[in-house]
């Protein structure tokens, strides 16, 4: 999670390990939906990402949803041995070798940025074939990148454009590539706060949409969640 966003001072950053964060609220509730915004995929080891992965989603007993994004920071990419401009592929290619992982009993994976020979991992993830992957990505080749190896398009609020355009193009680039469009979602992160905002997202297509929590003691955190959970409510299905 990275609730502030990149103006914060860099002090703020990568603070906790995801993971760690969300197995914690997790373990205190029993239908709140848990998951990372976003994960870099490309900065990790796909095995034991995996594990983590499937981990997690075991422990919620399958409340885990997986955010992944390629970056932006080419500096931070290098220090993790990550190819700036093999950022994607690497992604690609990672995800790919994990979705082995999580459905196989004896997985295996020869790629060019990924290779191992047959391994066990458990557990298993509790969602069939595992957590939904939602990719945050803004410009229409990664939307293609969606299509190709992800179950969901997680937009920035404050970059994604003209969303009922890009919710078009996701849905044509689907049918083109031989996917049924009403199986992959749209989640819009990052977003304001209001009513109108909400519905707009609903009318074009959205299926979720997700605020943002500012690196701050309950004082301010809480008042804010409260202003989350009315509009929940005012969306609630059945």
């Amino acid at each position: 999670p990275w609730p502030g966003g990149p103006n914060l001072p860099q002090e703020y950053w990568h603070t906790h390990d995801p993971f760690v964060a969300l197995a914690m609220a997790a373990a205190v509730t029993t239908r709140l939906k848990v998951g990372t915004g976003i994960c870099l995929v490309i900065e990790r080891d796909p095995i034991t990402l995996a594990k983590e992965v499937a981990s997690l989603d075991f422990l919620s007993n399958g409340r885990f949803i997986f955010g992944i994004g390629g970056g932006w920071n080419a500096e931070e990419m290098e220090n993790h041995g990550t190819d700036f401009k093999k950022r994607w592929r690497i992604l690609k290619e990672r995800i790919l070798a994990m979705k082995e992982v999580w459905t196989k009993d004896e997985p295996e994976f020869h790629g060019e940025f990924v290779n191992f020979d047959p391994i066990w991992a458990y557990p298993k993830p509790v969602q069939k074939p595992y957590p939904p992957i939602l990719l945050g990505v803004n410009m229409p080749n990664g939307r293609q990148r969606v299509v190709e190896y992800c179950d969901g398009w997680l937009p920035l609020a404050v970059r994604a454009g003209d969303l009922a355009a890009g919710i078009a193009d996701l849905r044509q680039r689907a049918e083109k590539a031989g996917r049924d469009p009403r199986s992959i979602t749209v989640t819009v992160y990052g977003a304001k706060a209001e009513e109108g905002a909400v519905r707009e997202h609903e009318k074009v297509g959205a299926e979720r949409t997700v605020f943002g929590l500012p690196p701050a003691g309950r004082e301010a955190v809480l008042p804010l969640l409260d202003t989350y959970a009315k509009l929940a409510q005012m969306f609630r299905k059945g």
